[in-house]
């Protein structure tokens, strides 16, 4: 009979049942059995596989001592001849989601061995280590555990069993996953050679390009005809009031602004200006509804083509704003519309 594979689990305070925040200083403790939802995980990962070893570690402590905790769990791995590290999974848990993320790809590049975690797209784990290890996407909240660990477990077996693993918004997982060992002393063109056959007979293999892993948007469907809409606009072409009030920056932005232009018919060029440094603006200080098209909305509203214009606009300059205060600027901007009943919006760029 083949042995089993050993299954390194690591959970927090809170699901080895030491308790909450009133617990969550406690070092690490090692059980040989599994604990909390590694039961549930011993279930699925089936006859083929034990849960050697449960490492339990309270949040404060791994988050606060982040390096010495991981090099004590590549040497409890070591000790316990670990051939598969799970943590979690942490969900939308601060601390924990640290945890997880950091324990994962330190045993994926430390030890060269496989290893996966699950947490939700906005845990500060996720952004930290989506490109370093193998996070697999879930929901916001443990409500959804079984299915989490479901799939947890069905990836972990099959990194374990060598199987291909494919992008990450094919497979689930966020980012680009762990970095790949590159060897440099084969030439470029051999190593591409080498991943092309191997794709072509469907062998595994990895990209040595990080893949961006962008999350699926769903398209909005407009629930009513235009002659009742409520129009917004919003443009990260930088437009601002005359004198720039609000000092807003011509790159790398940090905030947004909504500005009212009032009961208007058309943008005066005399009020406004441009702060953004990445395009010819010249046409806009010219006539700024080249950028924000007020004029062309009044028009469609009294023509009874459009229900009605919101009597402001949300903007910013997009020039080298990290992805990241975009997609913020972007929840932002939406709840605005929203809170403002608007039905459709235009964005202009540059």
């Amino acid at each position: 009979m083949a042995e089993k594979i050993r299954v390194i689990h690591y959970i927090n305070q809170f699901y080895a049942g030491m308790g909450g925040e009133d617990t969550a200083s406690v070092g690490i403790s090692v059980k040989e059995e599994p604990v909390g939802p590694g039961l549930l995980l011993r279930g699925l990962l089936g006859d083929d596989y034990e849960i050697a070893a449960t490492i339990i570690c309270g949040d404060n402590y791994i988050a606060e001592n982040t390096e010495k905790v991981c090099n004590e769990f590549l040497e409890i791995m070591k000790k316990y001849n670990g051939q598969l590290f799970i943590a979690g999974p942490g969900f939308n848990a601060g601390r924990y989601g640290l945890g997880c993320g950091a324990a994962a790809a330190a045993v994926t590049e430390k030890l060269k061995l496989p290893a996966v975690t699950g947490l939700y797209s906005e845990n500060p784990g996720t952004d930290l280590y989506k490109d370093r290890a193998y996070i697999l996407q879930t929901e916001n909240n443990a409500a959804k555990m079984r299915k989490a660990m479901k799939e947890i477990a069905a990836f972990a077996k099959r990194l374990a069993e060598g199987e291909f693993i494919g992008d990450g918004k094919k497979e689930g997982f966020h980012g680009s996953g762990p970095a790949i060992d590159i060897d440099y002393t084969m030439p470029a063109s051999a190593r591409g050679l080498n991943m092309l056959l191997n794709k072509f007979y469907h062998r595994n293999f990895r990209t040595e390009v990080m893949m961006p892993n962008h999350e699926d948007i769903p398209l909005p469907v407009l629930e009513k005809p235009l002659s009742e809409i409520r129009l917004a606009f919003v443009t990260d072409g930088g437009l601002v009031p005359k004198g720039n009030p609000d000092n807003m920056v011509p790159t790398n932005s940090k905030y947004f602004k909504n500005y009212s232009f009032g009961d208007v018919e058309r943008l005066d060029a005399a009020d406004y200006e441009v702060s953004h440094q990445g395009y010819n603006n010249a046409f806009v200080l010219q006539d700024p509804n080249r950028l924000i098209p007020v004029d062309a909305a009044v028009a469609l509203k009294k023509e009874g083509k459009i229900g009605d214009v919101l009597t402001s606009y949300y903007t910013t300059a997009g020039v080298m704003t990290p992805m990241d205060v975009g997609k913020k600027f972007g929840e932002g901007i939406a709840q605005g519309l929203l809170d403002n009943q608007v039905d459709a919006a235009i964005l202009t760029s540059t």
